[in-house]
């Protein structure tokens, strides 16, 4: 089968993604696979790692053809709010009446743009929304301040229209399905996942080593910096916990956001306490978190996190190790009785001097953690359920 996959997401020079990476990885095994998406030039400026990061996906790019809207170097933003414009010359360079159906992966305009001309041709398209898009566009520092909310009601009305055209929508949450209303009888659960042959307990005493990390009580957080993160509590906890114990944090990954955040532990105080690595190859990723001994969600309180299942969760319990996370939804829901949850400084503090003080409350809810995960959310059953949905509406 010949599956057109168009997505807001550069697999190239994305160094966050996981989700379209793994579902192609499996996909493109047994289908012919052609990617149109934005060409994230200006990602690939402030993170230049993401070639190493994605060295774990080398095979993928040899499996796949991947086309970009446009090679000029202009910003994402403008891309999107031109696809409609120009997709169309793109789609005739492709071919786009030799597919059999259109995967639009979490996109917002140019994902309508491509679905428009696949409807037009009778191309079945299938949805994927794994965020709450137009939240996120409402939230973006890419666009000026006093154009998202417009930009996020229009793009609720391409959200909407996309749902409406596609003959399934695939969706990582429930409270997704309730926010934007998608008919029962159209959508489908496919939670985010794990790698288990990938992420799972590795021995790391060679990045602690490097680190000064030996004798430490480690709270990490790996993922990219950005702006749905709240990071400040977590730094005050920090800094209080370190003056009486041997707790230091340990921040995995890089993004737009790195430089502030260096910033921001420096101006309370924590920078000796904590370790910055910047972005680290995606293979390398367990290791890191084989160093820790807690795993960190760190979300802000708004529709973005409530609307969200984090991949960071998943990885964290496949390594064997507890979370501790702001109130998200998804997590509450399908997570609660392993996951500990806080508000403010002062759980953060509670909870994190818990699992220091308790050794067998740590190994007994990280065991929970990578049973949970191997029993229900591997990305090859999850990648496979997508096979069977895309095969279906192809037919």
């Amino acid at each position: 089968m010949k599956i057109l996959v168009s997505s807001i997401i550069d697999l190239k020079n994305s160094v966050h993604n996981s989700r379209l990476h793994q579902f192609l990885k499996y996909l493109s095994r047994d289908h012919d696979i052609s990617v149109l998406s934005v060409n994230d030039c200006w990602k690939a400026r402030w993170d230049r790692t993401a070639e190493n990061y994605n060295q774990s996906f080398k095979d993928l790019f040899e499996n796949i053809d991947l086309f970009y809207l446009t090679d000029r170097q202009v910003s994402p933003v403008v891309q999107e709010a031109l696809s409609v414009a120009t997709v169309g010359g793109t789609l005739d360079k492709i071919g786009i009446s030799d597919y059999d159906v259109h995967f639009n992966y979490n996109g917002m305009v140019s994902g309508y743009a491509v679905g428009r001309s696949t409807h037009s041709r009778g191309i079945p398209t299938v949805y994927d929304i794994a965020d709450d898009l137009p939240e996120m566009v409402r939230t973006s520092p890419q666009i000026p301040s006093f154009m998202r909310s417009t930009c996020g009601w229009v793009g609720k009305a391409i959200l909407n229209w996309s749902i409406r055209t596609s003959e399934r929508v695939t969706i990582t949450t429930e409270s997704l399905c309730q926010t934007y209303d998608i008919p029962c009888e159209k959508w489908e659960l496919l939670p985010n996942g794990v790698d288990i042959e990938l992420f799972s307990p590795r021995p790391c005493g060679h990045i602690k080593e490097k680190y000064g990390l030996e004798d430490s009580f480690v709270v990490g957080h790996v993922g990219v910096l950005r702006e749905w993160l709240d990071l400040e509590p977590l730094f005050i906890a920090i800094r209080e916990l370190a003056s009486k114990s041997n707790v230091k944090l340990l921040i995995v990954g890089g993004g737009a956001g790195y430089d502030k955040t260096v910033e921001m532990a420096r101006d309370l105080g924590i920078q000796e306490h904590t370790v910055f690595t910047g972005t680290v190859p995606y293979s390398q990723v367990p290791e890191y978190i084989s160093c820790m001994n807690v795993g960190v969600i760190p979300f802000k309180q708004d529709n973005v996190s409530n609307n969200s299942l984090p991949l960071k969760l998943f990885e964290y319990m496949a390594c064997g190790i507890p979370v501790i996370s702001t109130h998200v939804d998804a997590i509450e829901k399908g997570f609660g009785q392993t996951v500990r949850f806080v508000s403010d400084v002062n759980e953060y503090v509670q909870g994190i001097m818990e699992l220091y003080q308790d050794p067998k409350l740590c190994s007994r809810l990280g065991a929970e953690g990578s049973r949970i995960v191997a029993d229900e959310y591997q990305w090859a059953a999850i990648a496979k359920k997508l096979d069977r949905i895309l095969i279906k509406a192809g037919c």
